[in-house]
């Protein structure tokens, strides 16, 4: 009886360490990335819609999906129809309703992750708003003719120091202590050819650094950059899945999931019209990743032309914007790159040459440029894309 009983336990055992190998733990893969990002207090006041772009001169006349009754209405009777739908039951976030969406699904191309989701633009951008709105985020700047949004600096709490000493005060003077880096996220959201909705996300990052005197003492702090933290993007990604109505554990077994290595598709080239950016995928693939790519390395995009193939660039130094107030005025951002244009607007070109896509670079009239400037943004899209 007991040699029966221990051979079914070892036999539970092997089998319960072959599963283990065949299966994919997703706490490994996706680890719980500690964010406790600070709420700005004004977040709900900056988010609301003043009263003057609700009326009929702006863009009321527009048609807005998804009203109480199930037919096109005008904004205005949307944002009111919201708050009434309150009363309902239905989950709302700072007093408007959040609408559940079906179908939203993690793709991939490479390492790059992205988010499908079954609904238009128009649908979709408010409710990303209402995310950072409930998270407290205040948004430095909110595009949605080019589709692109992007938060005000971050500071993640859970990065300070926890002991017995420091929680005691932070209970009392919370504002004592400060972590050392700051997080930033763009999102642009992209329509498709069958009016869904690609939504990417971006983190940018900066940590204090001290500069220190001849006799070994803090002269000076100043904010630099830091690498980008695939992580944290995957975390926010996360969280925004969740809260647009996707299950969490589904949330989580999708961003894990692991891509195929992609090889090298990228080549520089030198040409007697100027170097050019050669990428071995269609332009719809190649657009998708030159955006990501712009997202990432510092030139905004200020606006865009799909059917033309033309991303309207310029660089973006975030030390510019209220460079006196608060820890920017510590910033030295991109300081290495003194050869980067940071005044004109630049054009990068998309098109397609038989299986590849060509990138170049021309000036804001459209006369194509081989400018440090324009090799710079070549090579910083190569650098992405690989």
């Amino acid at each position: 009886m007991m040699k029966k009983l221990f051979s079914k336990l070892a036999l539970a055992v092997i089998a319960l360490g072959l599963s283990a190998c065949g299966s994919v733990n997703v706490d490994d893969v996706l680890p719980d990335k500690k964010v406790d990002y600070k709420r700005e207090k004004q977040a709900e006041r900056n988010l609301e819609i003043p009263p003057d772009l609700t009326s009929d001169r702006i863009n009321d006349r527009m048609s807005v999906p998804d009203n109480f009754g199930g037919v096109s209405t005008s904004y205005s009777e949307y944002v009111t129809d919201r708050r009434l739908r309150d009363a309902e039951g239905t989950p709302t976030v700072g007093g408007s309703v959040l609408p559940s969406i079906d179908n939203i699904e993690v793709r991939r191309d490479g390492d790059v992750r992205w988010l499908q989701v079954s609904a238009p633009v128009d649908e979709v951008w408010p409710r990303v708003i209402d995310f950072w709105q409930e998270n407290g985020v205040l948004m430095e700047e909110e595009n949605p003719t080019v589709g692109v949004m992007r938060t005000s600096w971050l500071e993640n709490r859970a990065e300070i120091g926890r002991d017995f000493v420091t929680d005691a005060i932070r209970t009392v003077l919370d504002g004592l202590y400060e972590a050392g880096t700051r997080d930033q996220y763009r999102v642009r959201l992209e329509r498709t050819e069958q009016d869904n909705t690609e939504i990417y996300m971006t983190h940018i990052g900066m940590e204090e650094q001290v500069i220190q005197d001849a006799e070994g003492g803090v002269e000076n702090t100043v904010w630099v950059p830091r690498e980008r933290d695939p992580e944290l993007e995957i975390e926010m990604m996360r969280r925004l899945m969740v809260f647009l109505g996707a299950a969490d554990e589904r949330a989580r077994a999708q961003l894990a999931a692991r891509g195929e290595r992609q090889e090298s598709r990228t080549q520089m080239m030198r040409t007697r019209e100027g170097t050019q950016l050669l990428i071995d995928e269609t332009f719809s693939r190649a657009w998708r990743l030159i955006g990501l790519a712009l997202d990432r390395v510092g030139f905004a995009v200020e606006d865009r032309d799909r059917s033309a193939g033309i991303y309207y660039v310029r660089y973006n130094d975030p030390s510019v914007q209220d460079a006196d107030e608060g820890w920017l005025s510590g910033l030295a951002f991109w300081s290495a790159d003194k050869d980067v244009d940071k005044v004109n607007r630049y054009q990068v070109r998309v098109g397609q040459s038989e299986d590849r896509t060509v990138v170049t670079v021309a000036d804001e009239q459209g006369q194509r440029t081989n400018s440090p400037t324009a090799t710079r943004i070549l090579t910083l899209l190569k650098e992405q894309i690989r």
